[in-house]
């Protein structure tokens, strides 16, 4: 019919069937079989799930199996890829023809297998006192490394991809050489067997520079005097040019150590590790610095009296005024005046820091026992440091805030985030049942510091507190998540308010951490059970009361809705 028009049809056809075909299949792809999406869910899975997609297909294979052995946490399932576990604890008991059955094992090994599994290994953590698939004699691999070593086609290079190493061991050190690669930025030692072998191990890292070029973070953890292997140690920082992270054991900054650490370019953290406390070095005080040292550093943990590290920050102003990080650890001359100036010099000195610790925790002396509890005095001496995210001091006596404190606190450091103020005192001293906070400080917390993450606070057993019964008070926690009460008691007549107090100030239930981490305070004393027990009361008060806020707000919710 004339001036009609043909209705044209709004699908397309394909015009070539192959080209239809090949959409067809396009569309039909599995997503996990895209390399890239099947290692980002993998990289999710646990360790026995990723064993069970090992075994699904050879993509799969090698997907899981790289995420499996990514991360070992022991090293004999590397051993075990040559030999077997018997035959270590044979040679280890040192039974007939044990070295020749084991020197024969390996020499029939399948190393080309070995090879496969040792590079996809990026870390590997190995501890002496730790066991082995439910086994409590693990056998030393001492003698089985070297042997192993003697046998490998590329000798020393075992794990080739290897980024970070932990070993702990009470015999030679030696045996972890045969681990490291150019490829290690970390590496964290244990040392708990003799002096000798601490020096072998740090001589033989001075003379491995190529294989430690890169290496950035170095922990090391020991009681060893730093006297005793202050040269080794030493010639081996001096050659990590790279290194941005030492942590060493406290009274470990002897000058030469020090001299060392500071003219490395890139160091950013000197920090110190508590596993182990060596004797007290009164040569690791810090007198002076060398001229231009850490030219990056940003967190410095020394050990220092309150006098000394008032002298040390004068004289070194250029670096402390750079620091983001200050902790000092005194061992002697702790009185509340020295304490007070160190604390105003620092506050003077370095307005840009965002973490002070200050540990005061001196081990009990003639000398201490006319020691008193610190005033706020100190706090306020930070008060010009307004970008103070984290503070702690530990000392032998509480130190009490009240409400005016807390405000004035949350003016001066609007950005703090953890606090802990002496939550664990020396009980063996003696501390009035009243010296200490009152749970109901809380409340003024709640109403400064709302987004705060952790708090550890003392609680004083004599005074009282009042809970009104209100679970939704105008100011809350929105995000407190541990509350540290040390070796506080709770006023026995109100356990159970005392949990419903902390319940009607959280948005989120918060973790109650009791006990105590300090030498000093940890000295059996019967309280501490009888002060535990009241917390675990306290804390079933609190869960009773965070599921019913809950449940009502859940209510509320759908009321609303």
């Amino acid at each position: 019919m004339a001036g009609k028009k043909r209705r044209t049809s709004t699908t397309t056809k394909a015009s070539d069937p192959k080209q239809a075909g090949v959409s067809t299949k396009m569309a039909r792809v599995d997503p996990m079989t895209v390399p890239e999406l099947l290692a980002s869910v993998l990289s999710f899975a646990t360790q026995s799930t990723l064993a069970s997609c090992a075994v699904v297909c050879k993509p799969w294979s090698d997907v899981g199996l790289d995420y499996l052995w990514r991360h070992l946490d022991s090293v004999f399932p590397l051993l075990e890829l040559v030999l077997d576990m018997e035959l270590l604890r044979d040679l280890e008991s040192l039974a007939p023809n044990s070295l020749e059955r084991l020197s024969s094992k390996l020499s029939r090994a399948d190393w080309s297998r070995f090879q496969s599994y040792a590079r996809r290994v990026r870390s590997l953590s190995y501890d002496y006192e730790k066991s082995y698939r439910g086994n409590s004699t693990v056998p030393s691999p001492g003698i089985a490394i070297a042997m192993f070593c003697a046998h490998h086609p590329s000798g020393l290079a075992i794990l080739p991809n290897l980024e970070k190493l932990t070993w702990a061991t009470d015999e030679s050190t030696i045996q972890v050489l045969p681990f490291l690669s150019p490829r290690v930025i970390s590496l964290e030692v244990e040392l708990t067997g003799s002096v000798t072998s601490a020096n072998d191990f740090f001589y033989a890292l001075a003379g491995r520079i190529p294989d430690l070029a890169n290496l950035t973070s170095f922990t090391l953890k020991t009681a060893i005097r730093a006297l005793d292997i202050e040269g080794s140690l030493q010639r081996a920082i001096s050659t990590w040019r790279n290194l941005e992270a030492l942590k060493i054991p406290p009274f470990y900054l002897r000058p030469s150590i020090l001299e060392a650490a500071a003219s490395l370019p890139n160091l950013t953290i000197l920090d110190q590790d508590y596993t182990h406390y060596p004797p007290y070095d009164v040569a690791s005080t810090p007198q002076e610095l060398p001229q231009d040292a850490f030219p990056k550093l940003e967190t410095f943990n020394f050990d220092a009296n309150p006098a000394s590290a008032k002298r040390l920050v004068q004289r070194s102003s250029g670096l402390f005024t750079r620091l983001k990080t200050i902790c000092l650890n005194a061992e002697d001359g702790v009185s509340d005046v020295e304490v007070l100036e160190f604390m105003r010099h620092l506050g003077a000195t370095c307005p840009q820091v965002t973490k002070v610790s200050l540990d005061l925790s001196v081990e009990p002396t003639p000398e201490r026992d006319g020691m008193t509890p610190l005033s706020v005095g100190v706090l306020e001496a930070l008060f010009p440091c307004r970008d103070l995210e984290v503070l702690e001091i530990i000392h032998p006596f509480p130190l009490t805030i009240n409400d005016s404190d807390v405000e004035r606190m949350a003016e001066a450091w609007p950005k703090i985030s953890n606090l802990y103020i002496s939550k664990e005192p020396d009980l063996s001293l003696p501390i009035p049942g009243d010296m200490g906070n009152s749970l109901s400080v809380l409340q003024a917390f709640a109403k400064y510091y709302p987004m705060i993450q952790e708090l550890g606070l003392f609680f004083a057993k004599d005074k009282g507190f009042t809970f009104s019964g209100d679970l939704y008070p105008e100011f809350e926690f929105h995000c407190l998540e541990k509350i540290y009460v040390g070796a506080s008691a709770v006023p026995t007549e109100g356990l159970q308010d005392a949990g419903f107090l902390i319940a009607s100030l959280c948005k989120l239930e918060p973790k109650i951490l009791i006990g105590v981490g300090l030498p000093y305070a940890g000295i059996e004393r019967p309280e501490l059970d009888e002060y535990r027990c009241q917390w675990e009361e306290t804390i079933k008060s609190l869960k009773f009361a965070m599921h019913i806020k809950k449940a009502s707000r859940t209510r509320r919710s759908g009321i609303v809705n």
